[in-house]
């Protein structure tokens, strides 16, 4: 494998492969014993990824939620290696371009090797919006970003995403490191004192869009 990998220790090395119109993250979780492997995201023109997933024994792709711009190189990925892709059980049904092959709840753990995987439902950006657990390292789709919460289509919508990520992620530890859909990785410390800042100075949950903590 000619990448260079994002983050390496004694159980695994992460590569990271930006592609696709809007610059979409898509990971390869390779597992340092077994040399199984898991993909995360599957943006469009994904010939780098597809290249570096090769040398290696990829048995599952995991969507974080069903927006197009995640799964354009689904069909091309999907026609290289034989696995078994999922997505959250609420994104599931709007999938495209066909169904996965399992849906995905709230705290399944799935397995790749020897590595352990824990799925955290994430509503608000979609339904089914679902993060990834490994070790230390947290996949965040478009749910959590450096810089404030994914897109939200209402305030209904906003209020959810920030109740996902109040609970379910910010009361991880401090030190994992979370890889967003788009843009560069952050962690959950630093994560969660922009919030802090955000929570207190916020006058109104009655908004929507594109919401930074520090703006």
């Amino acid at each position: 494998m000619n990448s260079k990998p994002e983050f390496v220790d004694k159980n695994l090395s992460l590569y990271k492969f930006v592609s696709g119109p809007y610059d979409n993250n898509a990971y390869l979780i390779v597992c340092k014993q077994t040399n199984k492997s898991v993909i995360i995201d599957a943006p469009g023109d994904p010939h780098e990824l597809i290249s570096a997933a090769q040398s290696t024994d990829t048995e599952m792709m995991l969507i974080t939620h069903n927006h197009w711009d995640h799964l354009l190189g689904y069909e091309e990925i999907t026609s290289k290696f034989s696995l078994r892709t999922g997505i959250g059980l609420k994104d599931a049904p709007d999938m495209i371009p066909r169904d996965p092959d399992f849906q995905i709840r709230d705290c399944d753990t799935l397995s790749v090797g020897k590595i352990d995987i824990k799925a955290i439902h994430t509503q608000g950006h979609t339904e089914g919006s679902t993060c990834f657990l490994v070790n230390n390292i947290l996949f965040t789709g478009d749910t959590l970003f450096p810089g404030g919460p994914g897109k939200s289509q209402s305030s209904d919508a906003f209020k959810t995403i920030i109740e996902s990520i109040s609970t379910k992620l910010l009361v991880l530890k401090p030190a994992i490191v979370f890889y967003p859909g788009h843009g560069l990785h952050g962690t959950i410390r630093n994560a969660k004192d922009d919030y802090s800042v955000f929570e207190k100075n916020c006058s109104s949950y009655e908004i929507h869009g594109d919401i930074e903590w520090l703006s």
